[in-house]
């Protein structure tokens, strides 16, 4: 089957049903793969696999969550379904947690291609309200099913930003002084796939994931799987899809300047990202 002829009967799938106006909700769960390994200049800790196993848990656990997206022909609201235990690994004398932002509510609409995102950096809240980024997927000759849906493959690739070029080689400066305990991999363009399915004719998906012919029913993002595991359909509102409103109102720039001058100011002076543990 030629590309041409996946786009003419995804367009013909989506067309066929673009008279009755429905919502529905789909539930996705996301798994993050850890392949990076714990080094450090100490090398009694560098030594120290207990120490390392408890590193790669509690990351692997701090990146196991689930999700709720609700959605019709126009708008969606993805937003966390349930909070993780944080992890707690080791006795009573040690205890490591990670927090990661990006935790709140995020809404797309496409008719105005806009986004609006609840996030937070160490528990100061911002709402970002920003356009919608334009994603060139291509399209690709593959078919899965996921549950009962049949899908096809997308792939869109996201080019390195001169800020994370910049980012990288002051890292390399530092590093000329003192191994990090968390080494900084050179950045490289990185191509994320998706799987949509035609039969769901709403140009959406998980995170800020748009522009296909159906619903994305699974993204591969570097080591990070973004599933979905159920979909419900209904030609009946089953819930509101509400804008977000909470926290302080900014750019997609203005609030990843805010967390690089957060981020720079908890580094000690070889540019370490200083941790607290517990006793």
């Amino acid at each position: 089957m030629k590309k041409s002829t996946i786009v003419l009967f995804c367009l013909l799938a989506v067309l066929g049903v673009s008279a009755q106006e429905f919502q529905g909700k789909a539930e996705y769960f996301s798994k993050t793969i850890i392949k990076q390994k714990v080094k450090n200049s100490d090398s009694k800790i560098e030594k120290d696999v207990e120490f390392d196993k408890m590193i790669q848990e509690a990351l692997k656990k701090s990146s196991e969550k689930k999700y709720l997206f609700i959605f019709n022909k126009q708008e969606g609201l993805y937003e966390q379904m349930e909070e993780l235990e944080k992890p707690e690994i080791g006795n009573a004398t040690m205890s490591i947690k990670v927090t990661f932002s990006g935790v709140g509510k995020k809404y797309i609409n496409l008719k105005d291609k806009s986004k609006v995102v609840e996030d937070e950096i160490f528990g100061k809240e911002f709402l970002i309200v920003d356009t919608l980024e334009k994603l060139n997927w291509i399209l690709v000759n593959e078919t899965k099913k996921i549950g009962d849906y049949s899908c096809y493959k997308a792939e869109v690739t996201v080019p390195v930003t001169e800020k994370q070029k910049q980012e990288y080689q002051d890292f390399l400066k530092k590093q000329e002084k003192k191994i990090s305990l968390f080494p900084m991999e050179e950045p490289k363009d990185k191509v994320i796939t998706a799987w949509y399915a035609p039969e769901i004719p709403v140009s959406l998906g998980p995170l800020n994931y748009w522009g296909l012919p159906g619903l994305i029913l699974e993204i591969n993002e570097d080591d990070v799987i973004i599933l979905c595991s159920k979909v419900t359909l209904s030609n009946k509102e089953v819930a509101k899809i509400k804008v977000p409103n909470t926290g302080k109102k900014v750019t997609q720039t203005e609030f990843d300047a805010i967390e690089k001058a957060k981020l720079d100011s908890m580094k000690d002076k070889d540019g370490n990202v200083i941790f607290q543990t517990s006793h």
